[in-house]
């Protein structure tokens, strides 16, 4: 590398012998020199001249060595300073220096060679200084050519080929800066439902290979007035213009995913769920319209798999509250805003009680009424919080019960109810086990409520769980029975020890003829399999008279007792004769 040019040097120092001899020493070395005697008229002389390097003395009337570093060192801070300084301001140097100058001498200079070693410690420092600057610039050149790098991966899936958000982002904009945006502009976000048990079964190539082919599938509908993108996972955009009736245009789409896959040498089927919104009425971008699109997906998503759902701002205000109460719903368990009431059952013809049911119930802080358990209960299984809450429901009741049953010694049957996340999480025998074991509850004391749908379910596996419950000794019972599709083959396999009548049977009575065959049936059914049956939703005293005369074991409802605080049921159960 070329040694660094310092061409011209000002030379700025009252001394007039000494400047003149500096100043003679630097022309016979080959340099322009510039000489001023005073520190304003250096600073006119560096403005004008731009030297290469200044060499400034440091005491010096009006303006001293400091000011002009301070005033060079503001102005081109590239431009070296050395300082020279007598031998009582060594110390004022070193400060000059720490405040700018390069580098300093001391007087008297007896050897002007001295002069020509500062000025090569100088050239030195240029050179590092460029160097650095070199390698700086290389190095913000090369980050940002990886940006760009990235930048270009980013927008482009790597997967399908698929434009992503970025570009997607600018076809809209470009879109509405040229105002050809047509007002029947729809954005669509397609969500395969099957995915994640495609990667489960076959594992995550196969996963890979469906994407690839659900994206050339779409692609093969694009034209001027589809466009396809990927927004990543197992989600999908499709920007749709120009379509007259858009509910034949998403059927359209629909059909897309109606043929088989090929996987793994096997036929696999495929559906998905839509969320859409309009332009300009969702929003007037893409990615507010992208953001209500997936309110929308959400929506149809809750509906259940293969739907589609258009978003709408009651949706919007509907979402926004639910996330609000997802959000709670992850600090009421450590904030203890969950409770637990108990509705009485009791024996058929002798009105005792027999039992309670413990029901879950959510007060949040700062709120003066009680949630539904509709409005919160689903959310808590949807999100799998109910199994963390369950337990606690599970530990919370029994607990309770023993403190009934300690002081009364009544022989209360307790009823729980245990959401189909829970049985499926496939550790509750484990929990139930455990809370026996920290409660000191009698097995036999508790008994789980299941509905058909979740024994149903993997009926195999849910048999197997059932049989471990048994073995810890606890009861099981069918709650809503009559709702659901559990045949007598899987109610003698699954060996339960009560069946619950759905209120839904008992509301009309004694009128409704189909209900009270219903409830005949269930009655002999029961009989048969030695099973006790409940009936819930006891309102009126006709309606108790005829179930105990029919045969019912027991009753639960607004007749006997609404659902109680603990200190309720104790009322109770002191005035039981």
């Amino acid at each position: 590398m070329p040694k660094p040019v310092i061409q011209s040097v000002l030379i700025i120092d009252d001394d007039a012998a000494l400047r003149r001899s500096i100043v003679a020493y630097l022309k016979d070395s080959g340099y322009r020199v510039h000489e001023a005697d005073g520190g304003h008229d250096g600073l006119r002389l560096f403005a004008k001249l731009k030297p290469d390097l200044v060499l400034t003395d440091l005491m010096m009337p009006e303006l001293d060595g400091l000011g002009v570093v301070t005033a060079i060192r503001q102005s081109s801070p590239d431009t070296p300073v050395v300082v020279i300084s007598g031998n009582g301001s060594v110390s004022y140097a070193i400060e000059t220096v720490r405040q700018g100058a390069w580098d300093y001498i001391t007087k008297p200079i007896h050897d002007f060679r001295s002069l020509e070693q500062v000025i090569e410690k100088v050239r030195a420092r240029i050179a590092e200084i460029t160097a650095q600057r070199s390698r700086q610039t290389e190095l913000e050149r090369s980050v940002a050519d990886h940006a760009l790098k990235l930048q270009q991966l980013r927008s482009s899936d790597p997967l399908t080929g698929l434009p992503m958000r970025p570009q997607l982002r600018e076809l809209f904009d470009a879109f509405v800066r040229q105002g050809d945006l047509p007002h029947d502009l729809y954005v669509i976000l397609l969500d395969l439902d099957n995915l994640k048990s495609i990667n489960k079964t076959f594992g995550h190539a196969y996963g890979d290979l469906l994407l690839v082919e659900t994206a050339q599938r779409l692609r093969l509908h694009e034209s001027a007035t589809v466009t396809v993108g990927r927004l990543g996972a197992d989600q999908f955009v499709i920007l749709l213009t120009g379509c007259g009736e858009v509910h034949g245009c998403i059927q359209a789409l629909r059909q897309v995913l109606a043929p088989p896959f090929n996987l793994a040498a096997e036929e696999v089927f495929i559906t998905a769920c839509l969320g859409i919104a309009a332009f300009p009425h969702d929003g007037e971008s893409l990615d507010s319209l992208l953001q209500h699109a997936n309110q929308a997906l959400s929506q149809a998503k809750q509906l259940g798999s293969d739907k589609y759902a258009f978003y709408s701002t009651d949706l919007s205000d509907r979402l926004r509250e639910r996330m609000s109460r997802e959000t709670s719903l992850h600090r009421a368990l450590e904030r203890n805003e969950f409770f637990l009431n108990y509705q009485p059952k009791v024996t058929a013809g002798s009105w005792r009680i027999c039992g309670v049911e413990a029901l879950l119930r959510w007060q949040p802080l700062h709120q003066q009424s009680v949630v539904q358990p509709n409005d919160f209960i689903p959310i808590l299984e949807e999100t799998g919080m109910i199994v963390e809450v369950g337990r606690w429901v599970l530990e919370t009741a029994c607990r309770q019960l023993m403190a009934w049953q300690q002081p009364t010694d009544t022989p209360l049957q307790l009823s729980v109810n245990i959401s189909a996340v829970q049985f499926h999480a496939g550790d509750l025998p484990e929990i139930v086990e455990s809370v026996i074991a920290a409660t000191g509850i009698e097995p036999e004391r508790l008994c789980l409520e299941l509905t058909e749908s979740v024994v149903m379910q993997d009926s195999s596996l849910a048999i197997a769980t059932l049989q471990r419950l048994r073995q810890l000794g606890v009861m099981l019972s069918i709650d809503d029975f009559g709702t659901g599709y559990a045949s007598l083959n899987y109610l003698q396999r699954m060996q339960l020890h009560e069946l619950k009548i759905d209120r839904s049977f008992v509301k009309n009575l004694p009128n409704d003829k189909n209900a009270l065959a219903i409830i005949n049936s269930v009655l002999s059914l029961a009989d048969n399999l030695a099973l006790s049956v409940v009936a819930e939703g006891v309102e009126t005293s006709e309606q108790a008279a005829l179930l105990a005369s029919l045969g019912c074991h027991q009753l639960q409802g607004f007749y006997f007792s609404r659902p109680l605080p603990p200190h309720g049921i104790q009322e109770l159960l002191d005035h039981t004769p």
